[in-house]
């Protein structure tokens, strides 16, 4: 029994034990410390399991709904008896994990442990594989999975854009100013670029100044013109970095799917063709694939 208290005591998260009644026979320290019930529901002894439900349910802990319909729900699963885990996050944005487990006596062991910060991690690491670490932009491997997706919607009839980008006049710049301001007019270009374009759009950075945008559902080239021109007017603005004003062009390479091609080399080489001849002809403007 000794050895019994002390795992309970020393677990690293909370723990109810229920006998087959369903009343509480143990609820440790940590149980009542990580969801913070008051020292009050204890006052008589362990709380019924549906006492510790309906707390639960009245405070919000579940969600939105009426309490006593959001205890029925809770008592008739453990009725059930079936093992159980999934994840509760809290009001306070806390995420609990939680696993049950029936008893062959008829009771039901429960744990409760925190992984708020685990999960946070899982998410950082998400992030960094998928996005730019400068910018927050998309990077290859992401925008190799929309441009798929895209590629997907243009097989059942739904056209793209993809807008390949490079800034003029970025390198002088960054040489002269050292690469901090060219991190941060990088930044902020990035910035820019998501004002400019919609939620379904996706912007990535491919290089140290150059973006490839794909811009969802558009049919012709008047249509991608429309954000070429947005994202031009967005850019001409000076840079202010430093106390200093920085003056950048843009030059953008345009191709439509499936007009100029119908696969992801193939799309890219012709956006990729159409900014070299804007950038042969002065930079800072725009060139559609086949012009």
């Amino acid at each position: 029994m000794k050895l019994l208290e002390a795992v309970v005591d020393n677990f690293p998260g909370g723990i109810i034990l229920t006998d087959r009644n369903l009343n509480v026979v143990v609820c440790n320290r940590q149980q009542r410390d990580l969801l913070e019930y008051p020292t009050t529901l204890f006052k008589d002894g362990n709380p019924t399991l549906r006492e510790l439900f309906h707390f639960n349910a009245a405070r919000g802990e579940y969600g939105p709904g009426d309490a006593e319909d959001l205890v029925a729900q809770k008592m008739e699963l453990v009725r059930m008896r079936v093992a159980h885990t999934f994840e509760r996050v809290r009001p306070n944005g806390q995420v609990i994990e939680i696993r049950g487990v029936p008893l062959a006596e008829g009771g039901f062991v429960t744990s409760y442990v925190d992984v708020t910060e685990h999960r946070r991690n899982l998410e950082t690491i998400a992030q960094l594989a998928h996005h730019d670490a400068l910018t927050g932009l998309a990077n290859r491997t992401l925008f190799k999975d929309r441009m798929g997706q895209a590629l997907s919607r243009m097989r059942r009839g739904t056209g793209f854009a993809v807008h390949y980008l490079d800034l003029d006049r970025f390198k002088p710049i960054n040489d002269q100013f050292g690469h901090e301001v060219g991190d941060r007019i990088l930044v902020e270009v990035a910035r820019r670029l998501k004002l400019a374009v919609r939620e379904t759009d996706t912007v990535s950075r491919f290089g140290r100044d150059e973006f490839v945008i794909i811009q969802d559902k558009v049919e012709n080239v008047p249509e991608a013109m429309q954000l070429a021109k947005r994202i031009l007017h967005l850019m001409s603005e000076p840079f202010h970095i430093g106390g200093t004003d920085h003056s950048l062009g843009l030059s953008i390479g345009l191709a439509l799917a499936p007009k100029s091609a119908n696969d992801m080399d193939g799309i890219l080489r012709c956006a990729d063709a159409a900014l070299y001849e804007c950038k042969r002809s002065g930079g800072g403007g725009v060139r559609s694939a086949g012009e």
